[in-house]
């Protein structure tokens, strides 16, 4: 089956990633009109409560996996560590709710939006492998049944019964059947028919990952810390208050870290070529792309941001929409975080990025104490932006001593 090459492969993977974030950015707009700020602020714990979990059940493995370039594990391999970390992810995050005091409606929320998150992560492994076969093409069109299937589930089932609950596990329910019915189909076209799978090797998988999933968890724990602490210092209200503000800059954020994912394999070809230089190449273009952008992202949220914000949302949002701004600068960060991160794994820098998550939880965990509780909402954003600062340097300093390093050609 022919690949498709790598600037049809970025527009498939942007494209589709955009609509489907878009789709659940619209259902963050659509709580609100549909059942109010306080459904939007249980809505906003689901998701702040599950973003770790959620990371774990992913395991971490999809940079790794796209970038095995050599076959040091077999896709069924990559399938079965993943149906594990989902189950592992679930029961920790249920686990965690024990100490958390939420109400029934809360606890339901979260556990089937935990749900929900396991099937983003078992329909990712199938996407990491038409991602290595070259034909990202097929994620766009998941991407897009999924959104539109998502958009109407949850909005439908909250217009109808005014339970968020029910609406978060109609969607959770589209999601499976996709993933059953399209993503792993389209995946077994690549796949060895009748491969075994060697428990051994899921087992050495996941220890390899080990690492880097308590890594990946804690750097997303030090982005979710600060909203989590705006929520037990000021209640769910307040967090639907500033998610409101805040959930447009998750188009900024998807939008420029995903123009990275399908650069991961020419980046391993590279590495595995021995070419330093074409290695390096990929990485300024990409920065240069990224700086222009970023100033656009900046000047187009300074300019339109507050009536876009009032356009979409009550009135009552007027109060925050000075947020704006500053919150799409930390979104700029985060994807800066969120592009840097896979040239770490490509370069196989474990100890690196094991600093990154450490020094980025300490950080969050110190600042979002202090800050929130006196600057509530603008604490928020100053404590993601030390984090964020933080992490990028020490991401930096990793790539560079690797880069100098490398004798290449």
């Amino acid at each position: 089956m022919e690949k498709k090459s790598t600037l049809a492969n970025i527009f498939y993977n942007s494209f589709g990633t955009m609509f489907y974030y878009g789709c659940q950015w619209l259902t963050t707009i659509l709580v609100v009109h549909l059942s109010g700020f306080s459904d939007a602020g249980v809505y906003g714990i689901a998701m702040t409560f599950t973003a770790a979990f959620g990371i774990m059940a992913l395991f971490n493995t999809r940079q790794y996996q796209v970038s095995d370039v050599y076959g040091e594990y077999s896709d069924h391999t990559y399938i079965r560590s993943r149906l594990y970390a989902m189950a592992l992810s679930f029961l920790i995050c249920a686990a965690g709710l024990l100490f958390n005091d939420y109400t029934p409606y809360q606890w339901g929320s979260i556990l089937i939006y935990m749900i929900y998150k396991c099937g983003e992560a078992w329909i990712d492994v199938y996407h990491g492998i038409d991602q290595k076969n070259g034909r990202m093409d097929y994620i766009c069109y998941s991407y897009v049944a999924r959104g539109i299937l998502m958009l109407a589930s949850f909005c439908g089932v909250l217009y109808l019964t005014k339970n968020l609950v029910l609406a978060i596990g109609c969607m959770t329910l589209t999601t499976f059947l996709t993933a059953y019915l399209y993503d792993m189909r389209v995946a077994r076209r690549f796949l060895v028919p009748d491969a075994a799978t060697d428990g051994a090797a899921v087992k050495k998988l996941m220890l390899a990952m080990a690492p880097l999933v308590v890594v990946a968890v804690t750097n997303n724990l030090s982005i979710s810390l600060p909203k989590y602490f705006l929520e037990r210092y000021y209640g769910d209200t307040a967090l639907g208050y500033y998610n409101s503000v805040a959930t447009p800059s998750m188009i900024v954020q998807v939008g420029a870290s995903t123009v990275f994912i399908p650069l991961i394999l020419p980046l391993a070809d590279r590495l595995k070529e021995n070419d330093k230089k074409g290695f390096v190449d990929i990485l300024k273009k990409v920065a240069i792309v990224f700086f222009l952008l970023s100033i656009l992202a900046v000047v187009a949220s300074a300019l339109l941001g507050e009536w876009f914000l009032l356009l979409v949302f009550p009135e009552e949002i007027r109060a925050y929409t000075y947020l704006f701004v500053p919150i799409i600068f930390s979104t700029l960060l985060i994807a800066v975080n969120a592009c840097l991160f896979p040239v770490c794994t490509v370069l196989r820098e474990i100890r690196g990025q094991t600093a990154v998550g450490i020094g980025g939880l300490l950080s969050s965990w110190i600042a979002s104490m202090l800050l929130v509780r006196y600057y509530v909402m603008d604490g928020v954003v100053i404590a993601l932006l030390i984090t964020l600062a933080i992490q990028i340097i020490i991401e930096v300093y990793c790539i560079y001593r690797k880069m100098r390093k490398w004798k290449g050609a």
